[in-house]
């Protein structure tokens, strides 16, 4: 009983922080709402028993990606920018959307069973599975080569983004 309470808390404050981000016109409180957003989320994951996902979703997502957004909204100052669609237009498709959304939910619910087949069960997991011992040994050793280069392939692109905006433009 408490973890749905809990899942129903944490998913109500996703939802209001979502809002949050959708009805605030200043870009850095918007950017917090996000961060209020993906810490409700690394709280559903707890409940999940996905520990791992749902620390990695705040470090990397709530922790890296949010300072990252922050700061280009802080670099490129864009208050002086002419939106491309009009307040109207842009609800109007969001609700728009939305709607389409919602259609294609109730069309899922409501769907009739009929002689639907039930999936296999899963076979049980091995102990540890998803475990982070068990994810880092899997990147250490069978995923050694990707993982390199996925590092090389970050490290070439923050040393091109550091270049090119010390670069002088005459």
């Amino acid at each position: 009983m408490a973890e749905v309470i809990l899942f129903t808390a944490f998913a109500l404050t996703a939802v209001a922080f979502a809002l949050g981000v959708i009805f605030r016109r200043n870009a850095v409180h918007c950017a917090l709402h996000l961060v209020g957003v993906l810490l409700s989320l690394s709280g559903m994951f707890v409940l999940l028993n996905a520990q791992f996902i749902a620390a990695i979703q705040i470090l990397v997502y709530a922790g890296a990606i949010m300072v990252l957004f922050l700061f280009v909204v802080m670099l490129l100052n864009v208050k002086g920018e002419t939106p491309l669609l009009t307040p109207g237009a842009a609800k109007g498709f969001g609700f728009l959307f939305a709607l389409i959304a919602f259609v294609e939910l109730l069309w899922i619910v409501l769907a009739p069973g009929g002689e639907e087949v039930a999936p296999p069960p899963a076979p049980p997991l091995v102990p540890g599975f998803g475990s982070p011992a068990a994810i880092g040994r899997a990147l250490y050793t069978t995923w050694l080569f990707p993982f390199e280069v996925t590092s090389i392939l970050l490290l070439v692109a923050v040393i091109g983004a550091v270049v090119l905006a010390k670069r002088k433009f005459f």
